[in-house]
C-alpha cells in the first residue's frame, strides 16, 4: 500500500541529522515534536504522582484511575524513544484515553535512560517496578488478578521481556501484554530492516545510534534479554496483542515474534497497519490509523479484564 500521505511533511525531516546534536538537544527536540501529534490530555478521575525505590535508583511512576470507584485493572505502560529519548509527559494523553476507554488504571513507568543508564538498568527497573505493583495493588486501589503490561517501540520491548521473565521467575503473573512497533532482536537483519531502512522516521542509521547508547558493547544484542525475539522458550506466555507497521523497518521481527508466540500455542492477536511509519501509535491527534490501533488495544484490554 502507498505511504499514508498525511506522512509528508513529516518524512522531509533529516532525522539522522539529528544524531549529531547529543542526546541533551536530542532529547528535547523529541519531547516538543509529539506536541502536534499526541493530542489534548482527556480528563480522567484522578492522576498521582509517586516514585518507587528500585536497585537502579528512585523510580517515578504516573497512576492514571478513572472516573469510577473501586478496585480496579491495571496496564503498566512502557514508554518508547529507543531508551535514550521520551519520558511519562509525552504519553500522558494516551495512557489517559486508555484509562477512559478500558475503566482500568494505567501506571506508566519513567525509567532511567541511556546512555546513562545502559542496558540491562532500564530492564532491571521496569521489572521491579512491576513486582512492585502487583506487592502493592491493595494500596493502588488494583486487582492483581488483572495486570497487563505493554508498551510502545522499546516500551514494547521492554514489555515482551518482562512478560518471559514473569514466566521463568514466578513473582507475579501478567494477563496479557500489549506490544507495539516493538524492536525485539536488536541486531536482526530482516527483508524490512533493508526495505524501511531509510526515509521512514526510524531509520538504520537510528538504530545503530541507540544501540551504542543503550548497550555496554553490540554482542549484548544476542542476549534474550536485550532481544526477546532471541529466546528460546515461547510457550506459556501471557496473549499478545502485536501491532506493526507496513514502513517500519522493526514490522518483521514484530511479525516473526507473533509467529513464535502462537507456534508455541499463545493466544495472539497481530495487526499490521499499511502505509503506516514507526512511532504512528502516539499520533492520535492526526492519525486515524492511530486510533483505530488504540481502540483495538482497548479492546483487547477489556477482554483480558473480563469487561
Amino acid at each position: 500500500m502507498p505511504l499514508n500521505p498525511k506522512f509528508e511533511n513529516l518524512l522531509k525531516t533529516d532525522f539522522d541529522s539529528f544524531y549529531a546534536l547529543g542526546v541533551e538537544k536530542l532529547r528535547e527536540y523529541y519531547s516538543k515534536s509529539w506536541d502536534d501529534f499526541k493530542g489534548i490530555p482527556e480528563e480522567v478521575g484522578s492522576v498521582v504522582n509517586r516514585v518507587v525505590k528500585t536497585s537502579i535508583r528512585d523510580t517515578p511512576i504516573r497512576v492514571y484511575y478513572p472516573k469510577t470507584t473501586g478496585i480496579y485493572p491495571a496496564l503498566i505502560f512502557i514508554h518508547g524513544g529507543g531508551f535514550v529519548l521520551g519520558n511519562i509527559d509525552v504519553y500522558d494523553p494516551l495512557c489517559r484515553k486508555i484509562t477512559n476507554n478500558v475503566n482500568c488504571a494505567v501506571i506508566s513507568i519513567d525509567y532511567g535512560l541511556a546512555p546513562e543508564h545502559k542496558f540491562p538498568k532500564p530492564l532491571e527497573e521496569c521489572y521491579q517496578v512491576t513486582k512492585w505493583v502487583f506487592e502493592n495493588a491493595n494500596e493502588l486501589h488494583v486487582n492483581p488478578d488483572t495486570i497487563a503490561i505493554g508498551g510502545d517501540s522499546v516500551g514494547g520491548t521492554l514489555s515482551a521481556v518482562i512478560s518471559q521473565l514473569s514466566r521463568d521467575k514466578g513473582e507475579f503473573s501478567l494477563v496479557y501484554q500489549v506490544i507495539i512497533n516493538a524492536i525485539l532482536d536488536l541486531d536482526g537483519q530482516t527483508p524490512s530492516r533493508i526495505e524501511n531502512g531509510e526515509g521512514y522516521r526510524l531509520t538504520t542509521k537510528g538504530i545503530a545510534w541507540f544501540n551504542q547508547q543503550h548497550l555496554n558493547d553490540i554482542s549484548e544484542a544476542k542476549n534474550p534479554l536485550a532481544s526477546p525475539l532471541l529466546a528460546d522458550n515461547f510457550a506459556d506466555l501471557p496473549p499478545a496483542c502485536i501491532i506493526t507497521s507496513e514502513y517500519d523497518p522493526l514490522r518483521d521481527e514484530g511479525e516473526h515474534y507473533a509467529e513464535r508466540l502462537s507456534a508455541a500455542g499463545g493466544k495472539v492477536c497481530l495487526k499490521r497497519y499499511d502505509g503506516i511509519i514507526h512511532g504512528f501509535f502516539n499520533m492520535q491527534s492526526t492519525l486515524e490509523e492511530a486510533r483505530n490501533a488504540l481502540a483495538l488495544v482497548c479492546t483487547k484490554l477489556r477482554e483480558a479484564f473480563n469487561q
